[in-house]
């Protein structure tokens, strides 16, 4: 009985001692600090002054305190602007009336708006230049954008005797109106590109089998190194009209702007 006991003992511990163990798993490699940095542009292009002309006849003097009716059948013109225009005169001192014995009568003629060539902006240098400023300025040298050009003309007319006594005419393109530079941004950062294949690479090295192998032939693996590239970002608008949309809703206010510069030329005594 005693010589089964220790047999037992004998195989039992000889089973055990080919157990094998197997290598410890790998571990997934600590990953690389991704730095990203924003930076911008400013895109820049001429600017005209508003074309100008106006003409007053000595026919007749204008005065202050006498009445003006304006007249827009002529010209499509918005109430808005029909305020406005009312608002400039009263400025001068002119009276506005609707009523048919006025003194004078400012008549609309032309309220005109039409896309014209677009507008090119220049990548202006920055006051702080950076390294990634130069292959930034190969790709995306210029910008172009929408352009309208707007045109106001009035004539002022006694009312009594029929005589022109004022005639003016205005024309601006809406570059030259707003004349605020183009902002972009975008964004240098850098991107893991082998993130899958390590991943992949660990899962692959750490099963029962691997392991197993490993410990068997006691082989160092190393994980491979996460690889990184520096990748820029698309330029996203910050500031500036650009668009046609963008670009029409200035030209309420670009008519408004002919208008004004057009009365402030009456003379009035």
């Amino acid at each position: 009985m005693r010589f089964l006991v220790v047999s037992l003992f004998i195989v039992l511990a000889s089973g055990c001692a080919v157990v094998k163990q197997p290598a410890e798993p790998l571990a997934m490699p600590a990953k690389p600090l991704l730095k990203s940095q924003t930076y911008q542009l400013k895109y820049e292009t001429e600017h005209a002054s508003p074309k100008v002309k106006s003409v007053q006849l000595p026919a007749h003097n204008i005065k202050k305190n006498q009445t003006v009716r304006v007249i827009v059948d002529r010209a499509s013109v918005t109430d808005t602007l029909v305020s406005q225009i009312s608002q400039a005169l009263n400025d001068k001192q002119l009276k506005v009336t609707t009523t048919d014995n006025s003194d004078y009568t400012l008549a609309i003629h032309q309220v005109d708006l039409e896309f014209i060539d677009d507008a090119k902006y220049i990548l202006a240098q920055p006051e702080k230049p950076y390294s990634l400023f130069s292959k930034v300025a190969q790709q995306f040298p210029s910008q172009q954008c929408a352009n309208i050009l707007a045109q106001v003309s009035m004539r002022l007319t006694h009312k009594a005797s029929g005589d022109v006594v004022w005639f003016a005419k205005s024309s601006i393109d809406s570059a030259s109106f707003h004349r605020e530079p183009l902002i972009y941004s975008f964004t240098e950062e850098k991107k893991i590109t082998n993130e899958l294949e390590v991943v992949a690479f660990i899962h692959k090295h750490n099963t029962e089998q691997a392991r197993l192998k490993r410990a068997e032939l006691k082989n160092e693996v190393t994980a491979p190194a996460y690889k990184t590239i520096t990748k820029l970002s698309r330029l996203t608008k910050l500031n500036g009209p650009c668009t046609r949309t963008e670009i029409s809703a200035l030209t309420p206010m670009m008519q408004f702007y002919l208008s004004s510069i057009l009365i402030d030329k009456i003379k009035v005594q």
